[in-house]
């Protein structure tokens, strides 16, 4: 099981706790006087395979299924190791289950890294790094990969967090493009559609995989207003609800994209990172105490 382990930073009304060895996580962020901004982690250890749905958590080298556990790259098929729940398929990439050391740490900084050696979950070396920083009006997060293998490795990256927000709570995207879905609930290939960026998400449960946003928001359980910005390295989101959160994952690529035909993946956001080449992108999160009303924020960075 992973450690126990934890490290805390604050700002003004903020502060959040990490656990570097339980696979890079946020395991809160906690306002003040709104109280949860993140669904809270349980402090006890847990099974990497079968992480808590709380926190907020890396995405690297890909995100959502890997059908088949396997790809092709390079004219040649790519195996790795399938998740136990998912029959044949993998998820999420295997950073999130691997222990990361402290880079940096301050008071209300922390730097967080990942060296990679290609195993049975992905076949390339790679490095990773996550930076955060609070601030008194939220979080900003710098995500980076790099490949320190000797061949060119398809990859990207992504931000995983479980905000504070039950069915309740009004959620929304501006995003302009909705991705069909396939059988198993993730893009198939087919050429997005255009959707109305003014209308709220569903209020049910639901999963949405979106294009060409630039913000979105929710009002939290607690009142909070927050706003999750991402610049142009992250043009892709996942919207994910269920009863107790809603994920808002700001991501590279699309989901299922390793399955679309080749030429369409860069399209779709897969880079191909040659040797030594890095990638980057940040994110914002504004945090708003305002409770006066049920409507998201307006768009804003944690600057």
């Amino acid at each position: 099981m992973p450690s126990r382990e934890t490290l805390e930073m604050e700002c003004g009304p903020l502060w959040a706790r990490f656990a570097p060895q339980n696979g890079g996580r946020m395991t809160r962020l906690r306002h003040e006087t709104t109280g949860d901004i993140l669904v809270p982690t349980p402090e006890a250890s847990f099974d990497p395979l079968y992480w808590p749905k709380a926190g907020a958590y890396p995405l690297f080298p890909y995100h959502n299924r890997l059908i088949g556990a396997a790809f092709v790259h390079d004219g040649r098929r790519r195996a790795v190791r399938p998740h136990p729940a998912l029959g044949t398929d993998a998820v999420h990439g295997p950073a999130h289950r691997r222990p990361w050391e402290v880079v940096g740490h301050g008071s209300d900084r922390l730097v967080l890294g990942l060296d990679y050696r290609a195993d049975e979950d992905w076949p390339f070396d790679f490095r990773a790094l996550q930076s955060f920083h609070l601030q008194p009006h939220g979080l900003e997060v710098v995500l980076s990969l790099s490949n320190t293998g000797r061949e060119p490795m398809p990859g990207g990256f992504g931000w995983h967090p479980y905000f504070a927000a039950a069915l309740g709570k009004r959620v929304s995207c501006d995003a302009a493009k909705r991705w069909p879905l396939d059988a198993v609930g993730i893009p198939s290939g087919v050429p997005p559609e255009a959707r109305d960026g003014e209308k709220p998400l569903p209020g049910e449960t639901f999963t949405e995989h979106l294009s060409e946003w630039s913000q979105a928001a929710a009002v939290l359980n607690g009142g909070a207003r927050i706003t999750l910005v991402a610049d142009r390295a992250l043009p892709h989101l996942v919207a994910h609800r269920m009863p107790d959160y809603i994920c808002l994952e700001p991501v590279s690529h699309v989901a299922g994209v390793f399955g679309f035909p080749p030429q369409s993946r860069a399209g779709a956001g897969l880079a191909l990172l040659e040797p030594g080449e890095e990638r980057s992108a940040r994110i914002s999160l504004c945090v708003m105490a305002d409770t006066n009303d049920d409507q998201p924020g307006p768009a804003g960075s944690s600057s």
